[in-house]
């Protein structure tokens, strides 16, 4: 906010006297520019109202749900110099309560925060509130990882002060598992370029022996002239590595729970070596522990599909990635079966791969179920032949590219046909137009049929419309060479044409489409056998 907007001292002053005054009681802290509680000037506990203490900052006044509500309002009072918020007290949860803070540095030097609605609190003077653990401490060390300052977080993180500290080492807060990658690390951030930084997640050891974990951001100012220093940025990781050690503390149980799994289930470690597999997975790849996944199992894999798995395996090692993906599988006697492998990269501490999870799952039925499905959304199942819908997205495609035609067939006479010979006739017909119209369309030409009597041949990369024409005159030609024996009658199909063609790529499917209609209702109404739409 700009500086013209902030509030005025002599208005600060006015509302912190107006508060003061209609709550007497009320709490107050002195705050830093951290947002820290510090300890209150002489001038202001002379006001004698009950001192805030305790708590690093006031967050450890009210419950965690309400901490968001807290921080708001600080972000507030710095830019403005006054903000407000209600709060749930840890002393008292269920009720709400005002926090005021007010910038009073012009005239105490600190910043105020007003605690209002507690004023009968049973407990008096002295406010219950939760210990805020900070997660950051700031550390600045010189060139041979000596402590020139730290935090005052540190306290509560590691149990020293900050005077405790200085002049100390580094490493010799390090829990004694992680020196090698602690001297690592900071050989690391030497040799980097001036100003850069590394990272690096480490065991300390808190002063009453516990370990705490960090990760440790080391930004390299040594080469500084006024100030030469390493300046580490501390955070307390240890929730998520306790997550970590739990999760390393229930393999066990995964273990035992893939037994109980319909899935075969392998783990390799980086040199391809399978270090546990369940009974499935055994009987399923002819394998055991301590075997490498080498030709004996993938020489099981169909031909088509063996370099992929080779691949993923290959991938998911080197660098980490997942993979998913089907293959066929030949198990003895039972003939191909279509197997779904889904492979995860395990990683050590280090982020480093250290070996992956191999699940195989048999998907044969679905793989046949889920090809029926698509085969039955693409083709019309009286004819074979592409159905509207996937025409015309097989024709949204070709017209991206130039020189598209579109030939239109329309049945003569079918209504007729299926009056006196009846439907299942005039199916017979429709399937016999399909299949000869398959046998006449070019490579690559794509035959639908848009329903009822309607069928559509889709070219590509046609030079001219002439090409297009003679194709469609191809089509009529193959639809008059045969006909339907019907008790001894040949009916010989016999339809209109129109043919439309595109030169350009990117146009209307749609359009098109239209064209080559109109250009087969021109053809039926004069009679003509073919007609090609002007572009």
């Amino acid at each position: 906010m700009a500086d013209d907007l902030v509030m005025e001292p002599a208005r600060r002053d006015a509302v912190f006297a107006a508060t003061l005054a209609q709550h007497p009681g009320a709490f107050l802290g002195a705050i830093g520019p951290t947002g820290m509680l510090v300890p209150s000037p002489a001038e202001l506990a002379a006001l004698g109202h009950p001192p805030i203490e305790g708590p690093p900052s006031m967050l450890g006044l009210v419950i965690g749900d309400d901490h968001r509500a807290m921080v708001d309002a600080w972000m507030r009072v710095v830019p403005e110099g006054v903000a407000n918020c209600l709060v749930r007290p840890v002393a008292a949860p269920d009720l709400q309560v005002r926090v005021h803070f007010i910038d009073m540095t012009h005239r105490f030097g600190v910043f105020v925060g007003i605690l209002t609605g507690l004023e009968d609190h049973a407990t008096g003077t002295v406010l219950s509130h939760d210990q805020v653990r900070p997660r950051l401490v700031t550390m600045h060390k010189d060139q041979t990882s000596v402590i020139t300052e730290v935090g005052p977080e540190v306290s509560l993180l590691l149990g020293w002060s900050p005077a405790e500290l200085v002049g100390r080492r580094t490493l010799e807060l390090v829990h004694p598992d992680d020196h090698d990658r602690a001297i690592a690390g900071w050989i690391d951030m030497l040799s980097a370029p001036p100003g850069s930084a590394r990272r690096v997640r480490l065991r300390h050891l808190h002063r009453d022996g516990h370990p705490v974990w960090f990760e440790i951001t080391n930004h390299n100012h040594l080469a500084d002239p006024d100030h030469p220093r390493v300046v580490a940025e501390m955070l307390d990781i240890s929730d998520e590595m306790a997550a970590q050690e739990a999760v390393r503390a229930a393999e066990q149980l995964m273990r035992r729970l893939t037994e109980t799994l319909p899935l075969a289930i392998l783990q390799i470690d980086r040199d391809r070596r399978v270090t546990y597999l369940n009974d499935r997975a055994a009987r399923w790849m002819n394998t055991q522990a301590g075997d490498v996944l080498g030709d004996a199992v993938f020489d099981a894999i169909v031909p088509a599909d063996r370099p992929a798995a080779e691949d993923a395996i290959a991938d998911v090692l080197d660098s980490g990635n997942d993979a998913d993906l089907e293959y066929g599988h030949r198990p003895a006697g039972r003939g191909v079966r279509r197997v779904r492998a889904i492979l995860r990269a395990l990683t050590g501490d280090d982020g480093a791969v250290t070996g992956a999870i191999v699940c195989l799952t048999d998907v044969t039925e679905e793989v046949r179920l889920r090809e029926e499905l698509r085969h039955r959304a693409t083709f019309d199942p009286l004819t074979g032949c592409h159905n509207r819908a996937a025409t015309m997205a097989e024709l949204q495609d070709a017209v991206e590219s130039p020189g598209t035609a579109v030939i239109f067939l329309d049945l003569n006479g079918f209504k007729q046909v299926n009056d006196r010979y009846g439907h299942a006739t005039g199916d017979r017909l429709l399937t016999h137009v399909a299949s000869r119209l398959r046998l006449a369309a070019p490579a690559g030409g794509v035959v639908g049929r848009l329903g009822g009597d309607e069928f559509v041949v889709i070219c590509r990369d046609l030079p001219a419309p002439q090409q297009a024409e003679r194709i469609g005159a191809d089509l009529l030609a193959a639809l008059s060479g045969s006909g339907v024996d019907v008790a001894g009658e040949i009916l010989v199909p016999q339809a209109s044409v129109g043919v439309a063609w595109s030169p350009h790529a990117g146009s209307g499917a749609d359009d098109l489409m239209a064209r080559a209609d109109a250009a087969m209702y021109e053809a039926k109404k004069t009679r003509t056998a073919l007609v090609l739409s002007g572009s």
